[in-house]
């Protein structure tokens, strides 16, 4: 079901003329010059996990002469992939592309991205980089109410066009419904708890914050249903695939805060703007790319093993245990390991005599997960609904969507039968609630009542008022994320769940660098700067491994960069009072209208 095959690897890593077979096991290419001359005893480093997390880690490392593994059970690129229809190609065209589900790259990315400069693609400066394209707007759709449509950055971009005279009328009409509807006094206090949680210090906002729950710290129990809907879980399910019962505040505010500081222009890296996709299929334009380019720097690649086990002795892991593709039970050595592996795997990992090397491990077994994936709807034609990423606010399965056409260097219709001219790549957020039409959860639906619901839900937001943006007839076909197994029946699972940092989940995150010797610890669940389950958090926390397993080597190596989110300078007097107030047990200065103590 999409997932990259032994051939796909091959014929990647040989793009580059370096790689050969090789890249799947046995000895690593030649490479001649100092990366050779760095290849000695003591650097073979196994990384466990080939998402972006160990990609990410791999690379650091192979640019730093040590010999490289990957072992991946699934596909490489993890959650980042992109997942072909399977079957749907015609008359030599490659199937249509799918996601895991849809993925954007803020401004506020730094180590991602230096990853995708540093990653050759054809044509490009900038490698992978300058594949990004920018998204100039973000929709807002209610249902049955107009639709709000928040352009970004300023200034406003004069192509394309963000406004429509319809757009903009609406626009205008539901802000102020939105005035209306939200008292005052509501939005008086949300806007004095975003100024708490700006001018709270790092201490309270880990040992305060990080254990409240966002609704809690916005006291969303306590007023109207569109200070609920708009404010608490309207966004948060949708935007974080978590609940704002369930979220931690420290998590929701610190990249609502990185984010509003990305709408303003500050704090972006250089060329970023504040929402930007890739301008084609994710395998295409960047992960296909990456694996290529790591096999040409002698990344070897073992896809469709599964790691099952470490094995301690001498005061480290000793080796790792596997089964291959067909099931043959295999053994991994190396010097060095770099587990990068989903959270939930890697709790499996943590057995009574690795817990015993290093206890703090066992808080990886109490971190959550939660459901979010994709579903692709395949249109026989354009329908930019927004330059940029829509948010269905009143779908009770918590659905967000972008229309790719738009954005894609490549016509659709070069993929499956030739009649795809778009795709509605959406992400369902919420699979726990019953529908809004068929009144059942998502989890217990079979993949056609999925789409089915989730088709509607997106109808009944977008054609109301007297409009019809989609139609049935447009419907060409849909194409729901594999990672959902055994849908509609008792046994339902998700292979590939999400991290989410509910409240106190900090304490049980680990950092990359653990008790023992030659084990480091990388993925977005790892204590990164980012905090949350994000892409940038997976490759900061490879590149941290990476740094930790350099300190246990003696390396003269570079270190690699970790990149902090903006401070403002605005905000630093009033956090190094707040730093005072909370080691003498006081609230935050600003928080009078609802005082919470520490």
């Amino acid at each position: 079901m999409g997932e990259r095959t032994r051939r796909d690897v091959l014929r990647m890593a040989a793009a580059g003329a370096a790689a050969s077979t090789g890249v799947l096991g046995g000895t690593a290419p030649a490479l001649a010059g100092r990366k050779t001359a760095a290849r000695t005893a003591g650097r073979r480093v196994a990384v466990l996990g080939g998402g972006v997390a160990g990609l990410s880690a791999a690379h650091e490392l192979a640019e730093r002469g040590f010999d490289v593994t990957v072992y991946e059970r699934k596909a490489l690129g993890g959650k980042a992939r992109s997942v072909p229809v399977p079957g749907s190609g015609r008359a030599g065209r490659p199937e249509l592309p799918g996601e895991h589900g849809f993925r954007f790259f803020p401004g506020f990315y730094f180590d991602l991205t230096d990853t995708m400069r540093r990653t050759p693609y054809p044509g490009n400066e900038q490698g992978c980089w300058g594949n990004l394209t920018r998204a100039t707007s973000y929709l807002m759709s209610r249902r049955g109410r107009p639709d709000l449509t928040a352009p970004f950055p300023f200034p406003l971009p004069p192509d394309p066009p963000i406004y429509t005279p319809g757009t903009l009328v609406n626009t205008i009409t539901s802000g102020v419904q939105t005035l209306l509807r939200l008292p005052l006094h509501e939005a008086a206090f949300f806007a004095q708890k975003v100024l708490v949680y700006f001018t709270s210090c790092d201490e309270r906002r880990l040992g305060q914050w990080e254990n409240l729950t966002w609704a809690d710290f916005i006291r969303s129990d306590r007023f109207s249903a569109e200070y609920d809907r708009l404010l608490a879980d309207g966004q948060i399910r949708n935007l974080a695939a978590t609940k704002s019962k369930d979220a931690s505040t420290h998590s929701i505010a610190l990249v609502g805060e990185a984010t509003a500081w990305s709408i303003l222009g500050i704090g972006n890296e250089p060329g970023g703007s504040v929402d930007r996709v890739l301008s084609g299929s994710t395998g295409e334009m960047w992960l296909d790319p990456w694996i290529a380019h790591l096999g040409r720097q002698g990344v070897r690649f073992q896809v469709g093993w599964t790691v099952d086990g470490l094995t301690v002795g001498g005061g480290g892991i000793t080796g790792a245990t596997a089964r291959d593709g067909r099931g043959a039970a295999q053994r991994i050595e190396a010097d060095w390991y770099v587990a990068a592996l989903p959270c939930e795997r890697a709790a499996r990992l943590m057995t009574p005599a690795v817990l015993e090397a290093d206890p703090a491990l066992a808080g990886i077994a109490r971190l959550r997960q939660d459901w979010m994936n994709g579903l692709m709807f395949y249109l026989r034609e354009e329908v930019p609904l927004t330059p940029g990423h829509v948010n269905f606010v009143d779908s009770g399965w918590a659905i967000t969507s972008i229309s790719q056409a738009q954005f894609w260097a490549r016509d659709l219709r070069s993929y499956g039968d030739g009649a795809v001219a778009d795709c509605l790549s959406t992400i369902i957020s919420d699979w726990f609630t019953p529908g809004d039409f068929n009144r059942k959860r998502a989890r217990d639906c079979t993949p056609a009542e999925i789409a089915e619901e989730a088709w509607e839900q997106i109808k009944a937001h977008l054609n109301d008022g007297g409009r019809t943006v989609l139609t049935d007839a447009m419907l060409h076909s849909w194409f729901l994320d594999p990672a959902i197994t055994g849908p509609g029946t008792p046994g339902v699972a998700n292979d590939e769940p999400l991290f989410i940092q509910n409240p106190g989940s900090w304490k049980d995150r680990p950092e990359s660098r653990t008790a023992i010797p030659n084990l480091f610890l990388a993925g977005d669940w790892v204590r990164t700067p980012i905090n949350v389950t994000t892409m940038e958090g997976a490759c900061q926390g490879g590149r941290q491994a990476v740094n930790a397993l350099l300190d246990a080597a003696g390396s003269t190596a570079g270190r690699c960069p970790v990149h902090r989110l903006h401070r403002s300078p605005l905000f630093e007097a009033a956090k190094r009072d707040d730093r005072l107030r909370y080691r003498l047990g006081l609230p935050n200065a600003f928080d009078v209208l609802d005082t919470r103590w520490p």
